[in-house]
Formats: C-alpha cells, structure tokens, sequence
C-alpha cells in the first residue's frame, strides 16, 4: 500500500481515517455501503475526519 507523503501532513485523526479507508478497500475495492459500513464500524466518528479532509485537505497540497 503506499501513500501519498502530503498525507503525513495531516492531523493524526484525519491520517487515521486515511488509513482505515485505505486498508477497508482491502476488503471492498469500491465505496459501496459494505464498504462505508466497515468504515463506520471500525471508526464510528469517520465522518467528522473525513470532513476535516474536505475542509483543509486541500492545504497540504501547498
């Protein structure tokens, strides 16, 4: 699996959830319900990080 180094900008919660994606697409190769329900189970506050990446994501491109 490898990432992109501007993740390591994140905040550690966002980079949590970058890394739950990622490794719940082990599982699922898409973002199918089952997907995002794995998701959800394994990080029940994805959304909150999730948003945050949407927010500010874009900021550790600069």
């Amino acid at each position: 699996m490898l990432f992109n180094w501007r993740c390591a900008m994140a905040r550690a919660d966002a980079f949590d959830y970058i890394l739950v994606h990622e490794m719940c697409h082990l599982y699922y190769k898409n973002h199918s319900k089952d997907f995002w329900n794995l998701v959800s189970k394994i990080m029940p506050d994805y959304e909150k990080r999730r948003e945050w990446l949407r927010r500010y994501g874009v900021r550790m491109d600069l």
